[in-house]
């Protein structure tokens, strides 16, 4: 049985929403139930966002999750509350570039990345989602790379699809980039 669940969370305007999201559109083509599960706040830029993204083989009962298998921090303000919610040998995804402080668990996969950095120098500090994406897919190979890839092509169609076939070969970038960084970590 193939099931992987992820907590992106960070603020409003990071980006945290379309990943999980993208994450969640891409897996319908793989497998049987997906859920996104999309949390935010009111004033959505720069105040608390959460996707939980489920993608499973068997059905999903419930999209509330407490404890993930997988966390992708994006903002180090609620990193007290996002070490305890992911499960005992998870995976947590932190950006080093905001935050040098480590999580206090060594039950855990953790993988501090340079996500805001690095999606600066390859083109805009607007991409480090994708470079936890391709992390994260990197990591756990719950898809590969290339369906989400075509996932990304997908949305230059239709409403918006000036912006989203410009910005399309960053943002692929950027998802080769986040896998690269887990395929060369070193801790």
């Amino acid at each position: 049985m193939s099931r992987f669940e992820v907590a992106i969370a960070g603020v409003g305007g990071q980006g945290v929403l379309l990943a999980g999201r993208l994450l969640a559109e891409t897996g319908m083509k793989k497998y049987n139930y997906v859920t996104f599960f999309p949390n935010y706040a009111t004033l959505m830029r720069g105040w608390p966002s959460e996707s939980i993204t489920i993608l499973s083989d068997q059905e999903i009962k419930s999209a509330l999750r407490l404890e993930v298998p997988s966390v992708i921090l994006m903002h180090p303000q609620f990193l007290s509350e996002y070490q305890s919610r992911v499960k005992p040998g998870g995976i947590f995804f932190l950006d080093s570039t905001l935050s040098k402080e480590k999580i206090a668990r060594n039950d855990v996969q953790t993988y501090y990345l340079p996500a805001t950095k690095r999606a600066t120098e390859i083109g805009s500090g607007r991409v480090a989602n994708l470079i936890f994406l391709g992390a994260y897919l990197e990591a756990t190979q719950a898809l590969p790379i290339e369906a989400v890839e075509d996932g990304l092509g997908e949305r230059s169609r239709g409403r918006g699809a000036e912006i989203w076939e410009t910005l399309l070969p960053l943002n692929k970038k950027a998802l080769r980039e986040g896998a690269k960084l887990v395929r060369n970590y070193k801790d």
